[in-house]
Formats: structure tokens, C-alpha cells, sequence
């Protein structure tokens, strides 16, 4: 990939555009890899509870009335979780809402550090990640910069099935860094996301909103952004913070516990998602 935004994005809509697309795939494949076990292994949140029968403690079952007379100690029922094999349980699936930063500050400074490239092969690892996955996920990504804090790149209900239309969300992540104006909306990005994750019913609701960090200048704080990950309880939202160490560290750090990562090496993001994913199972069970 090229030194800037611009330059890769000019690369991408060129006719080399799939020998790019194969190259940055190579950089992160055995992420790939990693992360789909991670999908692979995440269990249904979907725990209804419901009465079990045949139970030793218990409620009376007055349908073994009979049996309770002849001594059979099994004649209680109880409300609990029913065990269920691992994968027959979950009837819906889980939503997630992804929301990149495609300010304009990732291509500014794509040079220096190489977010945007980094952010990009996020992108890649996900959307490769999540292929074949539909019936478990139901993902949409975002951009968010100073025009907009919801640029569709990916809509609910609508993987990109093809390398080809993948390519194309690449493509336009660079575009629109590229024509970003200086400004922010991360913070409003975070509260679209927790807003549209929750339009249909899903087993879980999952945000993640990833940010350069680059955010002092704009006003936005650990509180605000904590505030807006939280805002329904029923969305497990997380930031995922990809540059500015320092910013980056001191925001996470802010947020509520567990809340924020640092991930700045998109060989890291296996990881940060089974650590999302670990503690979203263990939030707000009696709520699905």
C-alpha cells in the first residue's frame, strides 16, 4: 500500500485494485484464521428460561401426582436454563455494529504511522472473518468523520459476498478520508451505533467504534464516550482505539471498566474481540 490515502486509494481504483486487496488479505490471513475460531466458538445468549421437568427439588409437577405416590423422587419442576447443545440454541443472531474512523486525520497521517493502511486490513479481517457466518451475525460497518457519523459501508442483512465488493468498501474507507474536512464525530458515531444495533431483535447487541484517538482537540472525553457506550442496556458497546499511544492509553483508561482497548497492530484484534465477546456473555444474561 501507498504512503497516504490518497495514493492507495488512486492504487485500489486502478486496475491493480485485486492484487492489492490480495495483499493486504496476506497481512492479516492467520488473523483470519484466529478470529474465526473466535466467531466460531462464541455460544448463543439466548438462555430463555423455562420450566424443567423430572427435577429431585422443586415445585410439585402436578401432572406426576401419581408417581409421587409410588415413591419416584423426580416429580419436582423448577424454572432454570434448559441444556441445550452448544449451536441449537441460538434462534436469532447477534448484531454488530462496526463504526471506523475515516476522518480525516487517518489519512493525514496515514504516512507517519500508517493507521489508515492498518484501519483497511482491519476492515479485511472482519468483513474475510465474518463470511460464511450469516446465520450467527448479522454485521454492519459504518465510517464516521466530520461529515457524517454513519457513512454506510456495510448495511445490515448485507455482507459483501465477493473479494470484488469488498475491494469496494476498502475503496471507499480511502475516499473518504481523503475528502474528510478537518473535525469529529466520533461521539456521535458511537451513539448512532448503539441506537441502530437495536432495530431488529437479535440474541445480542455488540458495538465497537474504532478511533484514531485523535480527539483532545474536539472536546471529547472518557466520560462523554462512556456515556454513549452505555446508553442502552442492552448494547455491549466497546472502543477500540488504533493510534495516538498516549491519547489512546489515557482514553481507554477513562472509559468503564473493560470498555476500551488499545489496538494498535491489526495482528491484535483476534484477541481484543474474544475479550469483548467474553465479556459480553457475561453482561445482562436475564435481559435476552
Amino acid at each position: 500500500p501507498g504512503s497516504s490515502g490518497e495514493s492507495l486509494a488512486a492504487a485500489l481504483s486502478g486496475e491493480g485494485s485485486n492484487a492489492q486487496y490480495e495483499e493486504m488479505l496476506a497481512v492479516v490471513r492467520k488473523q483470519v484464521q484466529q478470529l474465526r475460531v473466535v466467531f466460531e466458538s462464541v455460544e448463543a445468549k439466548e438462555k430463555e428460561r423455562e420450566w424443567l421437568k423430572q427435577q429431585a427439588l422443586g415445585e410439585l409437577d402436578e401432572n406426576r401426582l401419581i408417581d409421587s405416590l409410588t415413591g419416584d423422587p423426580l416429580v419436582y419442576k423448577r424454572r432454570g436454563r434448559p441444556e441445550k447443545p452448544d449451536g441449537l440454541l441460538q434462534s436469532k443472531p447477534k448484531r454488530l455494529r462496526f463504526a471506523f474512523d475515516v476522518s480525516g486525520s487517518m489519512a493525514r497521517f496515514n504516512g507517519w504511522d500508517r493507521r489508515l493502511d492498518r484501519l483497511a486490513q482491519t476492515a479485511v479481517l472482519i468483513m474475510e472473518s465474518l463470511s460464511d457466518f450469516s446465520a450467527k451475525f448479522d454485521y454492519s460497518i459504518v465510517g464516521h468523520s466530520s461529515i457524517s457519523p454513519e457513512l454506510p459501508l456495510v448495511e445490515f442483512g448485507a455482507p459483501p459476498p465477493t473479494q470484488q465488493e469488498r475491494m469496494e468498501v476498502i475503496q471507499r474507507m480511502y475516499s473518504l478520508a481523503s475528502g474528510a474536512p478537518r473535525g469529529d464525530s466520533t461521539l456521535e458515531a458511537a451513539e448512532a451505533a448503539v441506537r441502530a444495533v437495536v432495530e431488529e431483535d437479535a440474541d445480542d447487541y455488540v458495538v465497537c467504534v474504532l478511533s484514531d484517538a485523535n480527539l483532545g482537540s474536539y472536546g471529547v472525553n472518557p466520560d462523554a464516550l462512556g456515556r454513549a457506550l452505555t446508553g442502552d442496556p442492552r448494547v455491549n458497546g466497546y472502543m477500540i482505539f488504533i493510534a495516538e499511544p498516549g491519547a489512546a492509553e489515557w482514553l481507554a483508561r477513562g472509559l468503564p471498566v473493560g470498555r476500551g482497548f488499545v489496538c494498535e497492530d491489526p495482528a491484535n484484534i483476534p484477541s481484543t474481540m474474544r475479550d469483548i465477546f467474553a465479556r459480553s456473555a457475561m453482561m445482562g444474561d436475564d435481559d435476552h
